[in-house]
């Protein structure tokens, strides 16, 4: 068992699985919030929760030995900038595109995500996208043509947003796998970004704020914990899985969603809202087995020039 997980696919999916979860979990509590509070308020606020959760979780690490550097220091600055910024941008996308469409027409843009990922990673990663990946992108673009059977015309100020959002989210995604490459640590990657939205949201802050309840405090407080959670644990996906394989994966996401939408917000999907998604998570599933198949030719190639070698 523990070999199982020490495996990089595997515990990278069960990372993954743990993040798109609490993911949507804290989408429901957002789309709670956006009715009574805007977004410069939401985003300053759980902003500087998550930044102070980073340098509390970073200063618990080091005392227990589990971390070596404090998530202070970076080795790529500039790239880290360049995500801080990507994620304040995904943030404002999807949190209109929340307020705004049901939970499950949110996952249309995450469904795009892995094309975006495809396009994206060939020249910031130089990872190449196999033939059969390419396939089940293709059946991801399937399933998400069917969330809109009517065409362009459904689509809302709503949905624009949370195309861009899903853009600069994936932007930001792609930028942490290029960050891996060269950062251990990973906490640096959730301290920076969330106080780069705390920072950007005090502009407008004068303009919005408002007085809140103990229980929409209590909300923003829950909204940030799991926040901090989600990205902490997708930091530690993209260290372990390749852009066009854990974007589409993600796309499990859309359980979730759809589970808090109707137990929440009593909203349910249209039937091919479900076929739709159900051919999007059929693209992760080639992608997983198309990263599975090249890690193991890998090891077979490594083991057989090791055999040569010795000889």
């Amino acid at each position: 068992m523990i070999s199982m997980v020490r495996n990089p696919i595997i515990s990278g999916v069960l990372l993954l699985i743990g993040a798109t979860l609490t993911n949507s979990l804290a989408d429901g509590t957002v789309k709670d919030l956006a009715a009574r509070l805007q977004a410069p308020q939401v985003f300053f606020l759980s902003g500087l929760i998550m930044a102070g959760l980073s340098l509390l979780t970073a200063r618990a690490g080091s005392r227990l030995g589990l971390f070596t550097t404090s998530c202070l220091r970076s080795k790529a600055p500039g790239l880290l900038a360049l995500r801080s910024a990507a994620t304040v941008a995904a943030a404002l996308g999807f949190f209109y595109a929340v307020a705004s469409i049901p939970l499950a027409e949110v996952f249309l843009f995450i469904g795009l995500m892995p094309l975006m990922s495809a396009i994206l990673s060939r020249p910031l990663l130089g990872e190449r996208v196999q033939p059969a990946a390419w396939v089940g992108l293709g059946i991801g673009i399937l399933g998400v043509s069917l969330l809109f059977p009517d065409g362009l015309s459904g689509l809302t100020v709503g949905h624009l947003c949370g195309l861009a959002g899903a853009f600069m989210g994936t932007l930001s995604l792609v930028l942490s796998r290029r960050m891996a490459k060269v950062e251990s640590n990973a906490l640096v990657q959730v301290f920076y970004p969330n106080l780069a939205l705390a920072l950007s949201a005090v502009v407008l802050l004068p303009a919005v704020w408002q007085p809140m309840s103990l229980a929409d405090l209590g909300l923003i407080v829950l909204y940030s914990a799991l926040l901090f959670v989600a990205r902490w644990g997708m930091v530690l996906v993209m260290r372990r899985l390749r852009a066009p394989v854990a974007l589409p994966l993600m796309n499990v996401q859309f359980v979730w969603m759809v589970g808090v939408g109707f137990v929440f917000f009593g909203e349910v999907p249209a039937a091919l809202t479900l076929v739709g998604a159900a051919l999007v998570m059929l693209a992760g599933i080639i992608a997983l087995t198309e990263q599975a198949r090249e890690e193991r030719l890998a090891r077979l190639a490594a083991r057989r020039a090791s055999a040569i070698a010795a000889e």
